[in-house]
């Protein structure tokens, strides 16, 4: 299947950083919004980012890791299976299937601890910002 394609108008100073962080990694401004969306609205790559990856990491990028979620399909159904597994109905393939889903929460809580040491480290108030984030 193709993909998609999407005409946007961005505000200049959006632009701007990203082509800011396209000229310092030697990239494309698309490919820069490209991962910037992938990480606000994608699954995070369960085998391309590895925590020390994430030293190559902008600040912005960072934060997008933190607050990156289980997309909601996927928590969701998390859920109900926790809920089955709770009663002792679960299929073979259910309780791969949750596995499967409670990996992807402990790689994703693996990266955002490492993502918050690191802003931390970068000078940020992470702790502030969680606060305020909550």
């Amino acid at each position: 299947m193709a993909q998609p394609t999407v005409q946007l108008r961005l505000p200049p100073d959006v632009y701007e950083r990203a082509r800011q962080i396209a000229k310092a990694n030697d990239r494309s401004v698309e490919a820069v919004l490209l991962d910037g969306l992938s990480l606000l609205f994608g699954n995070l790559p369960e085998t391309n980012v590895s925590p020390d990856a994430l030293k190559k990491y902008t600040d912005e990028q960072l934060w997008a890791v933190v607050h990156h979620r289980l997309a909601w399909p996927q928590d969701t159904r998390l859920r109900e299976l926790v809920a089955l597994g709770k009663h002792g109905q679960l299929t073979d393939d259910e309780r791969a299937e949750m596995e499967r889903l409670i990996a992807l929460v402990d790689r994703a809580m693996l990266l955002r601890s490492q993502a918050l040491a690191l802003l931390k480290q970068r000078g940020h108030e992470v702790e502030k910002q969680l606060k305020l984030g909550a």
